[in-house]
């Protein structure tokens, strides 16, 4: 495909996400439908695409600023001059011709447009600052109260690129160099983890499934700040584990490698289908110390009460700390849905209570960077709970991941840690350790 084509395709492709209102969904749907376009095409089409949406609200603005009605072409147009910084002359190129796949020609009004912004940068300070920082406006308090003098830093590491990390499994490999070795050697270049002692972050995303180390079961996707919240879990060979949000299991495959396959996780989730794609996960692992139940939304706890030694909690949130992988979920999280997140969470830390046993932990996690769903839950629960008291994670940390020679410990709150994409390189994570205490 031409440059021109694959722009043409682009606009087209944000002109069908009308009909699917999910970003991500609407461009894989729309490369099926390109099934002509290439690997290079497709990459090229990605990038474009993922350009417009990391700097949507930002260029929306523009858009008004210069009385433009934004439209899959008018914000296209200005991503390519705006953030990708091409010239009028080149952008004029790319419209017309005679590709068969390429865009209509200018109209009149789009040539005043590309004149208008000809004069313009992608980062304006007359800009409002939620619209500077690609953050919905009502979200911009709660970000502030949690991240404070960071606030600026952090949201505008939120609008870049995700890292590409995986770790070892711990079953199957025991030392992370010896797979970074293996990449090396496939032409993958990558570097260890600074914080995780499992983790290797790749240059860049890799398909994996015809490398042997994949098949054998040697690695595994997971966000760095995601190892981390697992082996701050501390689980240990004999011990009951309950994971109430277990998902595909990322968690759950690292728990349970620690625990050496001895003792039992239990592995909770009212998504039978994710529940199910940590099958073939747990198989290619070598785990077998993982139990998977399927629970509807309102499950009970009388048969658990007070029977495990690690209760992990990684509540539905915001997935604000997620939003460079999800990138226009930002613009899909409204007030009712945070209300009925911080509404589960209380729900899952009152089961959390009901099933940890005295001496055992209730482990929180939380993939956002609001300060309404990390330390304020923490705070809400322990003042409820007379036989609940906040354990230190710097503690913690030395016990697990510095044991294994892990990095040190980021800058904790009350004992309870934050990560950070800015500070850490990592995905958004709240963590707070909670102990029941013996009685």
């Amino acid at each position: 495909m031409t440059p021109a084509a694959r722009l043409a395709a682009v606009i087209e492709i944000i002109d069908e996400m009308e009909e699917t209102h999910l970003a991500g969904y609407g461009l894989r749907k729309g490369l099926q439908r390109r099934r002509y376009a290439g690997s290079g095409d497709r990459q090229a089409i990605s990038a474009m695409f993922w350009q417009v949406h990391r700097a949507w609200a930002r260029l929306f603005w523009h858009l008004q600023q210069c009385g433009c009605e934004v439209t899959a072409r008018s914000i296209t147009i200005a991503a390519q001059m705006l953030a990708d910084k091409q010239k009028p002359e080149e952008i004029t190129a790319l419209f017309g011709g005679e590709g068969k796949h390429n865009a209509a020609a200018l109209s009149e009004e789009e040539g005043e447009l590309v004149a208008r912004l000809a004069e313009r940068q992608l980062d304006d300070p007359a800009m409002p600052r939620d619209v500077a920082l690609e953050w919905p406006d009502f979200l911009l308090a709660d970000a502030v109260a949690a991240l404070g003098e960071a606030t600026e830093a952090e949201l505008l590491a939120l609008q870049g690129e995700a890292a590409t990390d995986v770790r070892i499994n711990p079953v199957r490999l025991g030392d992370r160099r010896v797979l970074r070795e293996k990449f090396a050697g496939r032409g993958l270049k990558c570097h260890l983890n600074t914080l995780s002692p499992i983790g290797i972050r790749l240059e860049k995303r890799t398909r994996t499934e015809d490398l042997p180390e994949w098949k054998k079961g040697l690695f595994e996707y997971q966000d760095e700040g995601s190892q981390i919240a697992a082996l701050l879990c501390d689980a240990r060979p004999g011990m009951q584990v309950v994971d109430m949000c277990a998902g595909a299991g990322g968690k759950a495959l690292v728990m349970a490698a620690q625990m050496q396959n001895k003792g039992r996780v239990l592995a909770l989730d009212s998504d039978a289908e994710r529940l199910e794609r940590g099958g073939e996960r747990m198989r290619r692992a070598g785990i077998h110390n993982i139990e998977r139940k399927h629970v509807g939304d309102s499950w009970g706890t009388k048969r658990w009460r007070g029977k495990f030694d690690r209760v992990v909690i990684d509540a539905p949130c915001s997935g604000s700390g997620t939003w460079r992988r999800q990138v226009d979920a930002r613009w899909r999280c409204s007030s009712d849905d945070l209300t009925r997140y911080t509404s589960l969470q209380a729900q899952l830390l009152a089961k959390g209570r009901a099933t940890v046993r005295p001496g055992g932990g209730v482990i929180c996690v939380a993939g956002a960077v609001l300060g309404g769903e990390g330390a304020a839950q923490i705070h809400r629960l322990l003042a409820e709970a007379p036989e609940l008291e906040l354990a230190d994670i710097g503690e913690i940390w030395q016990d697990t991941i510095g044991a294994q020679k892990g990095g040190a410990c980021p800058p904790l709150d009350e004992g309870m840690l934050r990560l950070l994409p800015g500070r850490d390189g990592t995905d958004g994570f709240f963590m707070a350790v909670i102990q029941a205490r013996l009685r």
